[in-house]
């Protein structure tokens, strides 16, 4: 091609897709004919495939669930789910798990939440299939069950999605609609392969990589041999491929399970640093975490009726700027006074500040002194912040634990005085 424009599609009209409720907010602020056109494809979605939408949720800090609490996993579901239907103005069906971070009690928690399907990679777990099937490397679905509570789980082709993430089949869309093409005519009838990979992948790591996408989809859907469904749909339509069982906690970028977020594993970049630095940092921010809970739980529960109740609703007043929102939260929990509503507001952000403290990508990383690193003492600090308007601040403590915490760079030093660099610079931006 000579870089003319020769046909203009909307990618996320045709294949699932999520967005993390960080990067959508920035997008509806500064990028809004992009976010309009996201909202739209999952809109036209919605209606050519039989009311299953492409969008799918996140949970909402992108934080590792099996290494949290459960009072926390049913938080950062429900404010994902919340997240979600503010921006497309449904409820999701399928949930994106961070890193494809999975376990039982993670798998119970979206079950609670009323979703109906996840992804996972082909290792993450045992897929048994129904008596009288054999493994054809079909996407499934998957039944995962435990007691009353079911989800289904759909497995990507990994082989497939290594080639567009690591390998140069994006350099020609038509070269990928074949290899697709020859994947699922291999399987029965109605069988179904799914790719997964990252969104930065097209056109990010890929310059080209959502042109061809789109060149691969249109190709596609001349077929009259197939048919591009999304996860939902499909759901509706077929039935298990058989059960899913997992026996410890898994995730698609790990190696050693979900080690990398926590501990020296051996998963980085540069073989040369080391990663000591995982678990003093995690028990750092969980030492964080710990108190800003006792702090909610003291002060919240005089102030509005079921407090736990409404930390997992509370999103709603961070992402909807309507007063009314404010004024039917509030009216809903029974909490009249100006002065108990400014003191309960307070509470949530203290207790959305230490949430995003364990967003994945600080731990994931060679060093925590990178801007993701930064970005997790940023949050605690002021979530450190905020519960000392309540309680004697633990701040002394922390920085005694941050001290013994190194960095590979010898110019960051150790992560108290990092801690104490970012914490300057977030002071004098609210300023």
């Amino acid at each position: 091609m000579d870089g003319r424009v020769v046909h203009i599609r909307n990618n996320y009209e045709m294949l699932n897709f999520d967005f993390g409720p960080t990067l959508m907010n920035w997008m509806a602020r500064h990028g809004a004919s992009a976010y309009r056109s996201i909202r739209r494809g999952d809109a036209l979605s919605v209606e050519g495939h039989g009311g299953h939408g492409n969008a799918i949720a996140q949970s909402y800090n992108h934080s590792i669930l099996p290494l949290l609490s459960q009072r926390d996993k049913e938080i950062q579901i429900a404010w994902g789910i919340e997240d979600f239907k503010f921006r497309f103005g449904r409820r999701p069906e399928g949930i994106w798990l961070p890193e494809c971070a999975v376990d039982d009690a993670t798998l119970a928690a979206v079950a609670e939440a009323g979703l109906a399907f996840t992804i996972l990679s082909p290792s993450q777990g045992e897929y048994r299939f129904a008596p009288g099937q054999n493994d054809n490397g079909g996407a499934g679905p998957f039944m995962w069950q435990r007691g009353d509570l079911k989800v289904a789980v759909f497995r990507f082709d990994h082989d497939l999605a290594g080639q567009i993430s690591f390998g140069d089949v994006l350099r020609d869309g038509a070269w990928l609609a074949d290899m697709l093409v020859d994947r699922v005519l291999k399987l029965p009838p109605d069988g179904a392969i799914l790719v997964a990979t990252d969104g930065e992948t097209f056109g990010h790591h890929k310059k080209s990589g959502a042109a061809e996408l789109a060149r691969a989809l249109e190709r596609l859907e001349r077929r009259d041999d197939l048919a591009v469904v999304n996860c939902g749909q499909y759901l509706a339509m077929a039935p298990p491929s058989g059960s899913f069982q997992i026996n410890h906690a898994s995730s698609w970028s790990c190696y050693h399970g979900i080690e990398r977020w926590r501990s020296e594993c051996g998963c980085r970049f540069n073989q040369g640093t080391s990663q000591h630095w995982r678990a003093p940092l995690r028990e750092a921010m969980e030492f964080v975490k710990h108190h800003t809970e006792q702090i909610y739980d003291r002060f919240a529960e005089p102030l509005v009726s079921d407090s736990r109740t409404a930390l997992k609703e509370s999103i709603r007043l961070a992402i909807d700027a309507n007063p009314a929102t404010r004024e039917e939260f509030f009216f809903r929990y029974q909490v009249s006074s100006e002065i108990s509503q400014s003191q309960l507001v307070r509470l949530f952000e203290m207790e959305r500040a230490a949430q995003t403290m364990f967003t994945s990508c600080a731990w994931f990383f060679d060093d925590f002194g990178g801007p993701e690193g930064r970005v997790a003492l940023r949050w605690a600090a002021r979530a450190v912040e905020l519960a000392a308007e309540l309680a004697p601040s633990i701040e002394n403590e922390l920085l005694d634990r941050l001290r013994r915490i190194h960095s590979n760079r010898r110019e960051v030093g150790d992560a108290a005085t990092l801690y104490l660099s970012v914490k300057t610079r977030e002071a004098r931006g609210r300023v």
